[in-house]
């Protein structure tokens, strides 16, 4: 089932992917009710989310993690692959960091449990939407994991504060402007801090900071 809805280029367009109607009808209710968002599309399932994203084109996508048929993990990659900025935010009943890391080693720059979604999606979509990241707190408040912690232990003082504020969403122009640095020594910071962590990306150093707490979602 495929529906498109509401094209307002005014506001940050929005598709939801969930196969419970139920669900898809609070949602856009929830997201419709607010003046800068609107729902342009819905899709009950991973395929035909990747058969309505290029007619669509949302700006944010809604993913729910657990679905029949291909689940919401691989359709974020594939979507990632098809419009690499695109914007997915995860939706889902559980609070297990598994589902989490999976949904952000996907691509995704956002998750938001169904139970707290009245009160955080619209938040988590203007994140999103701006460049920045939204973690639900119940999820990013979780115990960290052990994973890693030797690498992070190797960061400078300085490696640290740039990873820390990049995993939060800001520029490398911000990041300079909060800690006083120029942005070449900011990029500086940034390599070596990735390069320390073993990681290719922002979404992978998003998952390391929901780990240990970094997010200030």
């Amino acid at each position: 089932m495929r529906k498109k809805i509401n094209q307002n280029k005014k506001r940050i367009r929005v598709m939801l992917v969930d196969d419970h109607a139920g669900m898809r009808d609070a949602l856009r209710t929830i997201i419709n009710a607010e003046s800068d968002l609107g729902v342009v599309a819905e899709a009950d399932g991973g395929r035909a989310a990747l058969e309505l994203i290029k007619h669509a084109k949302p700006d944010v996508v809604l993913m729910d993690g657990s679905m029949p048929g291909m689940n919401g993990m691989e359709a974020t990659r594939q979507l990632r692959q098809l419009q690499p900025g695109i914007k997915i935010v995860g939706l889902t009943l559980y609070e297990e960091d598994s589902y989490l890391q999976e949904m952000v080693s996907a691509g995704a720059e956002g998750y938001v449990l169904k139970t707290k979604a009245p009160n955080n999606i619209a938040k988590a979509i203007r994140a999103v939407a701006a460049g920045s990241s939204y973690f639900d707190k119940v999820v990013s408040r979780r115990r960290p994991a052990a994973a890693q912690d030797e690498a992070v232990g190797e960061l400078s003082a300085e490696e640290l504060a740039v990873a820390k504020r990049l995993a939060n969403g800001q520029t490398n122009v911000e990041i300079a402007a909060d800690l006083k640095f120029s942005v070449a020594i900011v990029e500086k910071h940034r390599t070596a801090a990735m390069k320390k962590l073993g990681l290719r990306g922002r979404a992978e150093l998003v998952r390391i900071a929901t780990q240990r707490h970094w997010l200030d979602a």
